[in-house]
């Protein structure tokens, strides 16, 4: 079991955030947070994670933010260093709008 913490300051100096990664012990599972805060705005973001590993191969995570941001995606390694992943997005609090699909194929010789 291991966990970490960040600060970063992003954007010029513009932003702040600080996040927090834990792997869950026993498991093949991690949960994570950031909180991110704008100076020049005034907004602050938080944001939740979770990941698990189905297989040696295959990794699934999902994130939710306080401004109803809901993503997940799930990445599968075809060979070493080439990834398939496939990934949405929607806004929970305009469920009248498009979510937002993704697909990638990222080959490595």
């Amino acid at each position: 079991e291991w966990w970490m913490i960040s600060l970063f300051r992003n954007n010029k100096g513009d932003s702040l955030s600080a996040s927090y990664y834990q792997m869950v012990s026993n498991s093949q599972a991690a949960v994570g947070g950031e909180v991110s805060h704008s100076l020049s705005s005034n907004e602050t973001t938080t944001t939740l994670g979770f990941q698990y590993s189905l297989d040696p191969l295959t990794t699934t995570k999902v994130r939710y933010d306080n401004h109803g941001m809901v993503s997940a995606l799930i990445q599968h390694e075809l060979r070493p260093k080439s990834l398939l992943t496939i990934s949405s997005e929607f806004d929970t609090k305009a469920i009248e709008k498009s979510s937002k699909i993704g697909l990638s194929l990222l080959l490595k010789p």
